[in-house]
């Protein structure tokens, strides 16, 4: 079996398309978006064809622009994928990883792909041709509670995500210590203790400022606090761990096992979140979460993508032995469940992996013209 084509299409679903004026609170959501607004909702979708009619599709991460991720696929991955076998996966993943210096978002995207191949080559699921699932259903979280005008108005969102059956939600902080606080106080007063409450701040602070803020933040009762400085700063991560009583997580902003490698060695973190769109994959993820494993590091996949990420993502999550919960994004896009063909399946407040061979989804052909940017 050969590969005879790679193609990576760049989606992009516009805000101001779908809603005519975008609301603050969805263009800027977060700390980290003050001075880069969200102006709508990317992907990049890769399929790979084979000599024998087998086609696998995978997704990469749409941001900050779908088009360049794209554009190192085609340019870059293609190439060295077309007229190998996909079999030879594990080859192909370090022949890949010379260039993951580049883009580890395309690098994702293919990966995804080829498992998927794998999966429809066998006729099996993802949980099973990765190791087989330790869990049934996935724990998850509905994220994010953006940045409203008012604590009564983060509350409120809150009982929303409580009305659709979820048992965690996260809150974005990053505007001030005293006006996260009112905001983490309406909403811990709203969900209750049995509801995990998580906060982002988006590197919003300095150490002297994150630690002052976690020792509220305990006493509201708060599951965890992620990013209260910039990722870049693990050194910075570590002073702040050793100096509150509650976990302390990074990660979605990286793109390697190397630099996860580095997280970890800096004993900055107590949980990791990868995006299996921007990690590598799930090969990629699968690795990260060895190498977090041998630190006794809990894992807890980033989740902002479309719907084949998601897929991916809760099939890696069915696996992982150091597995904690999974961020289901909710913020509005248009390309979460129109993409794939098939519904995701969240019910009872928990994601559960699909049975299908390889992704055990299909692409929304009419969606993915509609949306493509190339």
């Amino acid at each position: 079996m050969k590969i005879t084509s790679v193609e990576a299409i760049p989606l992009f679903a516009s805000f101001a398309e779908a809603l005519g004026e975008a609301p603050p609170e969805l263009t800027r959501p977060a700390f980290s978006m003050r001075g880069n607004p969200l102006l709508g909702q990317g992907a990049v979708i890769v399929r790979i064809n084979t000599d024998a009619g087998l086609v696998g599709i995978g997704e990469a991460m749409g941001r900050p622009g779908p088009r360049g991720t794209a554009a190192h696929i085609n340019e870059v991955l293609a190439p060295l994928l077309l007229g190998t076998d996909p079999r030879h996966h594990h080859a192909l993943y370090t022949a890949m990883n010379e260039q993951m210096r580049f883009a580890p978002m395309g690098i994702s995207g293919v990966d995804m792909a080829l498992w998927d191949l794998r999966g429809k080559m066998y006729g099996d699921s993802l949980p099973n041709l990765l190791g087989g699932a330790v869990r049934d259903s996935i724990d998850c979280y509905a994220s994010p509670i953006p940045y409203l005008p008012s604590p009564a108005a983060s509350a409120s969102k809150a009982r929303d995500f409580l009305a659709q059956g979820f048992g965690a939600v996260k809150l974005k902080i990053g505007r001030g210590i005293r006006i996260d606080l009112a905001h983490v106080e309406a909403v811990s007063e709203t969900i209750g203790a049995e509801t995990k409450l998580l906060v982002d701040a988006n590197g919003a602070y300095t150490v002297s400022q994150s630690i002052a803020l976690a020792k509220e933040l305990v006493r509201l009762g708060v599951y965890w606090l992620e990013e209260p400085v910039h990722p870049e700063f693990p050194d910075d991560l570590a002073r702040i761990r050793r100096r509150v009583d509650l976990p302390v997580v990074s990660g979605e902003w990286l793109g390697s096992w190397f630099q996860f490698r580095d997280l970890l060695r800096a004993e900055a973190v107590d949980i990791i979140m990868p995006n299996i769109t921007r990690c590598g994959g799930l090969t990629g993820l699968m690795k990260i979460a060895d190498l977090a494993m041998l630190d006794n590091v809990l894992v807890a996949p980033h989740g902002v993508g479309a719907g084949l990420g998601i897929v991916a993502a809760v099939a890696a999550c069915a696996v992982l032995p150091n597995f904690l919960i999974y961020e289901y994004n909710q913020l509005f896009n248009p390309l979460r469940q129109a993409v794939i063909n098939e519904r995701i399946d969240f019910r009872d407040g928990a994601l559960h992996a699909s049975p299908g061979p390889g992704l055990g989804i299909s692409l929304d052909d009419t969606t993915v013209q509609r949306y493509r940017v190339d």
